[in-house]
C-alpha cells in the first residue's frame, strides 16, 4: 500500500533505510513536508505509532495530492524601525525592517482581489512620515491617499511637462512624497515616464541620497515580460532595464523597490529576481504558482495550497519579514478609502430593447479621424507635446523641409525626432510635406527614364536630378519610376561576360577572391555571396577532396619524420594549410631546426626588400615562425632592410 502511494506521489521520498527507526522528533520537523507524510506511511504499514501526524483530504478522482502542513513561523517582536503591516492567526504583530527592506527590496505577488494593494496601501500609510516614498499608480487607485495624508497626488501630464529625469532630481532635492497617477498616460508614454524616472532617481547626486520607497503597483504593466503589443519592443525593453536597474542599484542610493504584481509569470524576470523579501497572497495561475511557490521555498505540490489563502491573507518570507522561515499573516485594515473595490452587484433600470435602439440613432456620428489609414505599428502619435504640435504646423506652413522642422524641435529643447516620425506626426495634423506636395516636372521624369533605361544606379540617378537643380531622394526617385511604370527588375541578372570570366576562374580553380578581382578589372562588380551562388548554381563544387585514412595515416609516418611542410603537402597532394591544420587536429607537432641555408634566404630576403609573407612561403614555414626567428634575428621587413649588426647568428 504505501509503495503504491510513494509512486504516486509527485515528492521525492527521503531514504527508507532507517525501517522503523525514525529519527527524533526535532529532526522529523526538519524535514520536507513530502519526507514528513512518507514518515507517517512508513509507520501506518509498519503498525508502529507515527512521529508526525499529517491530516490527508482524500483524493479526488484525476487530480494531484495537495498536502496541507502548517508553515507557519513564530512572529518576530517588533523593533523600533518596523513598521506593522498584519497579524499572524494566533493575534501576534507582523512587521517590516525599514532598514532591511532597503537592503533586499519586496515583492508583493497576488491575483486580482487578493488584497495585494490594499497591503500596498497599508505599507504606504504605515511608512508615511517615516520615510520619504513615491507610489507609482497605473490604474489611478492611490489618490485617495491625500484625503488622510500630506501627499503630492501628481498626474503623468504634470511631471511630462518637465520631464521624468527634472521630476526625480526635484524629487530626491526636496524629499517629498508623492503618488503619480499614469491613468492619464497611453501605455507608450507610461512606460517612458516610468524609465526616464527610474533613470533620474538613479542619476541624482550622491548628496541626495537619501532613503526612498518605490511603490509600483501592477508591475506587469510597466515591466511586461512578454510582448504586450500595445508599446514598441524599444520602449518595453528600456523601461524594463530601468526597472531592474533600480531593483539592482538602488540599495546604495537608498532606494527600495517595493513591486506588486497580479501576474508573476507576466512580470518580467529581471525586475522580480532582484527581491530578496517575497510577500505572496492567493495565487490561482499554474505559471504564477510555480514561480511565487519557488519564490517561497515550495515545492509545486505545494504551490497550490497558496489557491486557498483567504481575501488579505499572505505568506511572507524574507530578512525584512521573518527571516529564513514562512510567515502567515492577515493584513491590517488601511485608513482611506479603496477606490480599486469591484462596484456593489445592483439590477439595471428597466428598458426595452426598441428604446434603446432609439436612444443609440440620437447619439451623433462621429467626427472622421484625422489619423492616417496604413501606419506601422508602434507609431500611433504618442509622447508629442502640444509645443512640439505648434513647431510642427508653423514649420510646415512656412513650407520647410521636414529635416529643418527636425532641428527647430531640436534647438527648442526636444528629443531629437526622425524625418518619418515629424512626417507622420504631420499627417496626423492633417498637413502634408512640400516635397510631396510638389509636382513632379517633365525634365525630373526624362531625367529619371533615361537613368532607368541605361541601368544607372538610382543614388546617381539622385546625383543627376541634384545637378539639374532637383532636390529629390532615393525613396522618392523609386516611387516616381513605379507611378511612371518604368520600374526594372531588382534582380542583377548575370551577363555572357561576367558569367565567361567567372566559369574560366571557377575551372582554373582560382580562389573566389581572385575571381571577384577579375570581375571588377574587366568593370563588373560582384561580392563574394553573388560568386558563391553562381559557383552553386552551376554545379562548380570546391569542397575539398576528404582525407582518406590511408592519408591521414602518411601524414603520421612524414610528421614522425619531420619532413618538412611543404614536402608532405607535396607529396599528399594537398594545401600547405590543410596539412597544418589536418596535423593540428592530430595533435601532431614538429619541431624542425633552422638549417644555415634557410637564415641564409631569410638574411637575403630582409637585404632586398622582400615582404616577409613571400619568403615565409619560400622557405616553407608558417608566418609566425618565420616572422619570430626574424625579430629575433633583428631583420626589418617593414622598412626592406636589416638592422646593422645583427645579421650574425649566436651559435647554439
Amino acid at each position: 500500500m504505501m509503495n503504491a502511494e510513494v509512486r504516486e506521489s509527485t515528492e521525492r521520498p527521503i531514504s527508507r533505510a532507517f525501517g522503523v527507526v525514525f529519527p527524533k522528533p526535532d529532526q522529523i520537523a526538519k524535514l520536507s513536508p513530502a519526507d514528513q507524510l512518507v514518515a507517517q506511511l512508513l509507520a501506518e504499514e509498519s503498525g508502529v505509532p507515527s512521529p508526525v501526524k499529517i491530516i490527508r483530504d482524500e483524493p479526488r478522482q484525476g487530480a494531484a495530492d495537495v498536502v496541507t502542513i502548517d508553515t507557519s513561523a513564530p512572529a518576530r517582536p517588533l523593533g523600533a524601525g518596523d513598521i506593522r503591516i498584519g497579524d499572524t492567526s494566533k493575534g501576534e504583530p507582523v512587521g517590516i525592517d525599514l532598514a532591511k527592506l532597503i537592503d533586499g527590496r519586496l515583492l508583493i505577488q497576488g491575483n486580482s482581489g487578493a488584497g495585494k494593494s490594499m497591503l500596498l496601501r497599508r505599507l504606504f500609510e504605515q511608512s508615511f512620515g517615516r520615510v520619504q516614498q513615491l507610489l507609482l499608480d497605473p490604474d489611478g487607485e492611490f489618490s485617495t491617499l491625500k484625503e488622510h495624508f500630506d501627499v503630492a497626488v501628481l498626474s503623468a501630464a504634470d511631471v511630462r511637462r518637465i520631464g521624468g529625469h527634472a521630476f526625480a532630481e526635484h524629487l530626491r532635492q526636496h524629499r517629498y512624497s508623492a503618488v503619480l497617477d499614469l491613468s492619464d498616460a497611453t501605455p507608450e508614454d507610461r512606460l517612458e515616464l516610468v524609465a526616464d524616472i527610474a533613470e533620474g532617481l538613479l542619476a541624482v547626486a550622491e548628496q541626495h541620497w537619501h532613503p526612498l520607497l518605490v511603490l509600483i503597483d501592477e508591475a506587469q504593466t510597466v515591466a511586461p515580460h512578454y510582448d504586450t503589443g500595445d508599446v514598441t519592443a524599444d520602449t518595453r525593453k528600456r523601461s524594463t532595464a530601468m526597472l531592474s536597474d533600480l531593483m539592482g542599484r538602488g540599495r546604495k542610493r537608498g532606494i527600495a523597490g517595493i513591486i506588486a504584481t497580479q501576474r508573476i509569470a507576466e512580470t518580467a524576470k529581471a525586475v522580480v529576481s532582484k527581491a530578496t523579501n517575497v510577500v505572496v497572497g492567493r495565487t490561482i495561475f499554474d505559471r504564477d504558482l510555480e514561480r511565487a511557490g519557488s519564490l517561497l521555498g515550495f515545492t509545486l505540490g505545494h504551490s497550490r495550497a497558496l489557491r486557498t489563502l483567504s481575501d488579505g491573507e499572505f505568506l511572507a518570507i524574507g530578512p525584512a519579514i521573518a527571516g529564513p522561515r514562512r510567515i502567515r499573516f492577515k493584513a491590517g485594515s488601511v485608513q482611506s478609502r479603496h477606490k480599486g473595490a469591484a462596484p456593489e452587484v445592483l439590477a439595471p433600470p428597466t428598458i426595452s430593447a426598441a428604446d434603446a435602439a432609439a436612444l443609440l440613432l440620437q447619439v451623433p456620428d462621429a467626427a472622421p479621424s484625422v489619423q492616417a489609414e496604413n501606419r506601422a505599428p508602434g507609431t500611433r502619435g504618442r509622447g508629442w507635446d502640444q509645443r512640439e504640435d505648434h513647431i510642427i504646423k508653423q514649420g510646415y506652413t512656412e513650407k520647410l523641409p521636414v529635416r529643418d522642422i527636425v532641428n527647430r524641435l531640436e534647438a527648442a529643447g526636444f528629443k531629437r525626432r526622425s524625418n518619418s516620425g515629424v512626417s507622420t506626426r504631420a499627417r496626423d495634423l492633417g498637413f502634408v510635406s512640400v516635397r510631396a506636395s510638389v509636382m513632379w516636372s517633365d525634365d525630373e521624369d526624362q531625367i529619371i527614364a533615361d537613368g532607368y533605361a541605361r541601368e544607372v544606379k538610382i543614388m546617381d540617378i539622385v546625383q543627376l536630378l541634384s545637378d539639374a537643380g532637383y532636390d529629390r531622394g532615393r525613396v522618392a526617385v523609386q516611387m516616381r519610376a513605379i507611378a511612371l511604370g518604368i520600374t526594372r527588375d531588382r534582380v542583377n541578372y548575370w551577363t555572357e561576360p561576367e558569367k565567361d570570366i567567372a566559369r574560366a576562374g571557377l575551372e582554373g580553380g582560382k580562389p573566389y577572391r581572385e575571381i571577384i578581382a577579375d570581375l571588377a578589372a574587366a568593370g563588373f562588380h560582384r561580392g563574394l555571396t553573388g560568386i558563391l551562388k553562381f559557383a552553386q548554381k552551376n554545379n562548380f563544387n570546391r569542397a575539398a577532396d576528404p582525407w582518406t585514412h590511408e592519408m591521414i595515416e602518411r601524414l603520421r609516418v612524414l610528421y614522425e619524420k619531420k619532413t618538412p611542410v611543404k614536402q608532405i603537402a607535396e607529396e599528399l597532394g594537398k594545401p600547405i594549410a590543410s596539412v597544418r591544420t589536418r596535423a593540428s587536429n592530430l595533435g601532431l607537432k614538429q619541431r624542425i631546426a633552422w638549417t644555415d641555408q634557410e637564415y641564409q634566404m631569410l638574411t637575403e630576403a630582409a637585404e632586398r626588400g622582400d615582404k616577409l609573407i613571400d619568403i615565409a612561403a619560400r622557405i616553407g614555414r608558417p608566418y609566425p615562425n618565420v616572422a619570430a626567428v626574424a625579430k629575433r634575428l633583428g631583420l626589418n621587413f617593414r622598412q626592406g632592410r636589416s638592422t646593422p649588426g645583427t645579421h650574425e647568428r649566436t651559435p647554439t
